[in-house]
């Protein structure tokens, strides 16, 4: 049987596949590692900025305003506390006092961290500086500083009115977003409910298409993300960027400081360099690990739709989770329906039908739970979609017409009995979570050929 391997926390999960199947591609990034002085470079890179004033300058002119220090969540695996080392010496040479600083997680709608978790987060350099993730159930807590299209842009009132926002951010590829970073720290990270809901709505349409590692002109929620990102900088204060594109044992690899658009769409370039690779004909068979992105259920599920486009219609995905956060208290209604007849119901109905339907008998549904629900649907619609997650399994965790095993053996034997038991040609995304296809077009058939 050919063994493969793949990342599995600090370890590796090793898998036998039927001796049948043929690994017709290793879909692995080609990032460069980190260099081993990244930290210097970050240091000399936030008072020499790609453009703009220096980080520097920023903290003297607004030493007596109001100073938020924006991060990402527990999701991302960033050296933050490193980073935040770097940022901090400035910020304590430029004699700010503690009481005008404060670091706020843009956790959009994932949960809100515990004091463990921050302070685990946030290593030394946080250890005496207030903190809070985005409230987003309290609309009291959000200002609207305009419209872009029909959206309304409400952001978190001490957000929207700092004097100067400092975001700290890695740039990765990103299943509705194309890549994130930039702005998409402002929304969905620091949004309320509502604009939450609106902004996912353009991340996703009525039929499925492939929208991460797309770039602004062919990706509406980006162009929404920059949109709002200038509203907010008009509406008051200034923002000032450290953002960073990680390699494999996640580190930055490559550095860009200072305006946020410019910094992020470089950095966009660098990754989907890096993590966009070449695929020609389509799997039987799609294996993708959610490795980095592979915390919990949501996080995990995203290596899916990330990769999808390497299998031909009807193919078998095989997702690799291990989900440590489990389902991160996201719950979505529990169906009595096996998931091979809930994808049969899916391809009658079809996944809009479905999900409409869903939505109406469980007005709970918000947020990332509805755009997920809608998103698994979609992809079921168009694959057979199986995770092999211990973790959810041992939790009870359920997935609409999700089918979640203990091993990939399990998951294999399933595969097979659709497939049948012939050749099968199989692509592994190893770092699926961080990886996505750029599928070549299909040769043009001459007539007479």
């Amino acid at each position: 049987m050919p063994d493969i391997s793949v990342p599995w926390g600090s370890g590796e999960l090793g898998i036998s596949l039927p001796q049948q199947w043929t690994i017709q591609q290793v879909a692995a990034p080609s990032l460069r590692e980190a260099p081993e002085d990244w930290s210097d470079r970050l240091a000399v890179a936030i008072n020499r900025p790609g453009g703009g004033a220096p980080l520097s300058n920023l903290l003297n002119i607004h030493r007596n305003g109001r100073i938020v220090l924006i991060v990402e969540d527990l999701t991302r695996h960033s050296p933050l506390p490193k980073i935040l080392d770097i940022v901090m010496r400035e910020v304590h040479h430029a004699s700010i006092a503690p009481d005008r600083l404060e670091i706020f997680f843009a956790t959009g709608m994932h949960p809100p961290l515990t004091d463990v978790q921050a302070a685990e987060k946030l290593g030394a350099p946080g250890e005496n500086l207030r903190w809070r993730c985005n409230p987003w159930s309290d609309e009291s807590a959000y200002e609207s500083v305009g419209q872009v299209g029909r959206m309304d842009v409400s952001i978190d009132r001490k957000i929207a009115q700092a004097d100067l926002r400092i975001v700290i951010s890695s740039v990765s590829p990103h299943l509705q977003a194309g890549f994130g970073g930039g702005y998409k720290m402002f929304l969905p990270g620091c949004a309320s409910l509502e604009t939450i809901r609106n902004l996912h709505r353009l991340g996703i349409g009525r039929t499925a298409r492939q929208l991460v590692g797309t770039d602004r002109r062919h990706n509406p929620m980006r162009a929404a993300i920059d949109a709002a990102g200038r509203l907010i900088d008009q509406h008051a204060g200034q923002t000032f960027a450290v953002q960073y594109l990680l390699d494999e044992n996640d580190l930055p690899t490559s550095i860009a400081t200072g305006e946020m658009i410019s910094t992020q769409r470089m950095l966009a370039k660098h990754c989907a360099v890096g993590c966009g690779v070449l695929t020609t004909t389509p799997a039987d068979v799609l294996i993708t690990n959610a490795h980095p992105r592979d915390y919990d259920l949501w996080q995990s599920f995203k290596c899916i739709p990330n990769t999808l486009w390497a299998a031909r219609p009807n193919g078998v995905i095989i997702c690799l989770a291990r989900c440590e956060g489990g389902a991160e208290g996201m719950e979505v209604p529990r169906w009595s329906i096996r998931p091979s007849w809930v994808r049969r119901l899916v391809r009658l109905i079809g996944p809009n039908g479905i999900c409409s339907l869903l939505t109406r008998a469980a007005p709970q549904l918000a947020g990332d739970a509805a755009f997920f629900v809608r998103l698994a649907l979609q992809t079921i619609h168009r694959n057979h979609v199986f995770m092999v997650s211990p973790a959810l399994v041992r939790a009870g965790a359920t997935f609409p017409g999700l089918q979640i095993f203990e091993t990939v053996d399990e998951a294999i034997t399933v595969a097979q009995r659709i497939l049948g038991a012939g050749p099968q040609r199989v692509i592994l995304f190893p770092s699926g979570g961080t990886t996505f296809p750029i599928v070549a077009p299909s040769p043009v058939q001459h007539a007479g050929n």
